[in-house]
């Protein structure tokens, strides 16, 4: 299990714990500090490159990225020596289960409180089985690989809605060499890496904060240089999952070739929007916005007693001119930007309750560093 991959370090008090958020090509860091009236927003940074980093979700050179995150922490004054860090959702299977519940006794001896290290951050009341078998037997149903080969989280998330004699379990799992991957650049840079996340989760996590979901359904689509992720939730329950394989690079790669221009040029392009290069700015925004809506009719359809209350955006990608419009026109559904700064405000009593306009400074980050700041709060965690 994958709790058990990252071993507890014996904590001694954690004052700061480092976000980090590698995607194909950037580095998002950001540090939340603990102090008398809660968690205050300390350090928050990124980095781009012109070459991937990741590829299907692994890391594809450790010794590139672990000397850039620890000169981007140097850089940063970032002292701390303790990380939590998000793998992409892309290489991670993951599976919603019902299992039958046991009876009262039973369920006494059989259930423990989930640890820190859970690879997955949705949160619940109820915790999760002790007999690792129970779930283990679940797990080699439904996942497509050895148990020898993957490292895999649970979560129990509510009794079932039909049946109140089962529970709903959302089952996580990534291949083990992903996972070290991981671990071992975080140890060359210096680094413990205690927590282990999947981003997606991360982002439905902060709108749970700042929105609190209940009476409908709200849609988080992070759309970044690779890959497009999309989540469906209600409440604390995550009801579909779905990543799209397109994303930004994709448009900077039909620039490239279009204008016969070097990548750096083709990106400028992109992120200026270029009279000559509408056309192709035209057709990816039709593309990803078509297949947002597709996703959602498909919800929909298999869910006819859903509402749709709100679709929230994030990722550098987003921001292109035109397609937070193009979406709400496809789906008709209120768009806005995810804006993580608002997990800061007073909406969660643990965290300091800080002015928003002081975040001006950070204006350019809102969009690409939501997954970094909400592995940082999770310092709450180690306590």
């Amino acid at each position: 299990m994958l709790d058990k991959l990252i071993e507890k370090i014996g904590y001694q008090t954690i004052n700061e714990l480092v976000g980090v958020d590698i995607g194909t090509a950037s580095i998002k860091v950001c540090v939340l500090e603990k102090t008398k009236k809660g968690l205050k927003l300390s350090r928050l940074a990124k980095k781009t490159y012109t070459e991937n980093l990741l590829s299907d979700g692994h890391i594809i050179d450790s010794d590139l990225v672990a000397h850039e995150l620890k000169n981007l922490l140097i850089e940063n004054k970032i002292k701390t020596k303790y990380a939590a860090c998000a793998l992409s959702s892309y290489c991670v299977i993951t599976k919603k289960v019902s299992m039958p519940l046991l009876d009262e006794k039973a369920s006494e001896r059989s259930v423990k409180v989930s640890s820190n290290e859970s690879l997955v951050t949705t949160k619940s009341s109820l915790p999760l089985f002790e007999d690792e078998k129970i779930i283990e037997a679940e797990v080699e149903n439904i996942i497509p690989f050895p148990l020898k080969e993957i490292n895999y989280s649970y979560q129990m998330m509510g009794l079932g809605e039909e049946n109140e004699n089962t529970v709903n379990v959302i089952i996580v799992a990534a291949k083990k060499e992903i996972v070290d991957g991981f671990v071992n650049t975080f140890q060359a840079a210096g680094l413990n890496l205690v927590i282990l996340d999947v981003d997606i989760f991360a982002l439905t996590n902060i709108v749970e904060q700042i929105d609190n979901p209940e009476n409908s359904s709200i849609v988080v689509v992070d759309i970044g240089a690779s890959v497009t992720n999309m989540a469906i939730i209600k409440g604390e329950n995550i009801g579909f999952t779905r990543e799209i394989l397109l994303g930004g690079t994709y448009l900077t790669n039909q620039i490239e070739k279009s204008l016969k221009v070097s990548f750096e040029d083709a990106e400028l392009k992109k992120i200026k929007g270029d009279d000559d290069v509408l056309y192709l700015f035209e057709d990816f925004i039709f593309n990803i916005a078509s297949e947002i809506n597709k996703t959602i009719n498909f919800y929909i359809s298999t869910n006819p007693s859903e509402m749709l209350g709100k679709i929230y955006l994030s990722g550098g990608t987003s921001l292109l001119h035109g397609l937070k419009e193009k979406i709400g026109e496809y789906t008709n559904i209120e768009v806005e930007y995810l804006n993580p700064f608002v997990m800061l405000s007073g909406k969660n009593p643990q965290f300091f309750n800080e002015d928003l306009s002081q975040f001006d400074i950070y204006e350019d980050y809102k969009e690409f560093n939501a997954v970094a700041l909400q592995l940082s709060s999770r310092i709450l965690e180690l306590e």
